[in-house]
């Protein structure tokens, strides 16, 4: 059996081991029944996404037996009504980790230390619960803080994501620090703390998705103070076309939309005769899939705990460092048309 096809069955138990080890009959009928249906779309040729389908069985064979789903689409329904809950669940995005990311989003009024958010670094998981046990604050399931916009004809769902903390890792300037002795006993001379300075606490990162009246859907993520469509420069601050997928990086948490560039030749300056000299044309972009372009851990949209922002007091939030803003202070949260996040 592939890593791809595994990922209903090692969802749906990392996610059971989170409520215990509930079993029943049910849930072994259910969870056979869901295999059968996965493995015969496995067979399938072209571009299946198998990660977000195997998240999408195990949420629901997980919450058919725990239950544990039905307040929190509750929540979402007293917030937006039945039909935009619907919305805000289908849009959710599934993230995908850049290898050595160990933190998954989680909720920031239970736990604010990493060893809540930590998950095994394992590339044919799909991984919905973090922490270590009760010593590093309980078991964590993975969330995203909603927002909800109608603009233009448009719907504009956002999906907020808090990290307890941020570490720059720009040409691996983490692991050199981590490695040196000389480094933080220059910087304390300098600003009077060993700290690394690419480290902070509390890390607030957005996945922004937009629906237009034809039905189409648009895709970005923050990423060092700006948003990213795709992760080249050309796609700084612009949407693209939506995937379903944003892959997270390591250490910052920067977003972007996975896609794999191709380089293109048009036929241009004439030369003699009938021949013409080749010149570049926009590369052709498509999208990157994990389980059949990427090998990567991944948390499926499917598992995801959504968290209306729109109802809760922000005033019960304290930042644990004052430079960091929450998403209710960012001009994205009043503009989802705004470049900066």
């Amino acid at each position: 059996m592939t890593g791809r096809s595994q990922t209903p069955l090692r969802s749906a138990a990392h996610a059971i081991r989170g409520e215990q080890g509930q079993a029943c009959v049910e849930f072994v009928a259910l969870l056979l029944l869901c295999c059968l249906a996965f493995g015969a779309l496995v067979a399938l040729k072209g571009s299946f996404d198998g990660r977000s389908f195997g998240g999408f069985l195990a949420r629901h064979v997980v919450c058919a037996v725990s239950g544990r789903c039905d307040r929190d689409e509750r929540q979402l329904a007293e917030a937006y009504g039945a039909d935009d809950a619907a919305t805000v669940r289908a849009l959710a995005p599934n993230l995908v980790y850049e290898p050595g990311e160990r933190e998954l989003p989680v909720d920031w009024r239970r736990c604010r230390r990493p060893g809540c958010a930590e998950a095994p670094d394992d590339p044919t998981l799909d991984a919905h619960v973090g922490g270590r046990g009760r010593a590093a604050g309980g078991r964590m399931r993975a969330t995203a803080f909603t927002r909800l916009i109608r603009r233009a004809g448009r719907i504009y769902v956002q999906y907020w994501l808090y990290y307890p903390d941020s570490d720059s890792v720009l040409a691996g300037s983490d692991r050199v620090w981590e490695r040196s002795w000389v480094l933080p006993r220059i910087r304390e001379l300098v600003s009077g703390t060993p700290d690394y300075p690419g480290f902070h606490e509390d890390d607030w990162e957005g996945v922004f998705v937009r629906l237009d009246p034809d039905g189409s859907a648009w895709m970005r993520a923050s990423s060092h103070g700006h948003v990213q469509g795709c992760k080249w420069r050309a796609c700084e601050n612009r949407w693209v076309r939506s995937t379903g997928w944003v892959r997270i990086s390591r250490g910052s948490h920067a977003g972007h939309v996975p896609y794999r560039s191709k380089p293109r030749w048009r036929a241009g300056v004439p030369l003699s005769g009938p021949h013409y000299m080749p010149l570049p044309a926009p590369p052709r972009r498509t999208p990157m899939l994990p389980g059949r372009d990427m090998e990567e851990r991944t948390s499926s949209g499917e598992g995801l705990r959504l968290v209306p922002l729109e109802p809760l007091d922000h005033r019960s939030y304290t930042p644990q460092d004052p430079g960091v803003k929450p998403p209710w202070d960012k001009g994205a949260y009043g503009d989802p048309e705004a470049d900066g996040a």
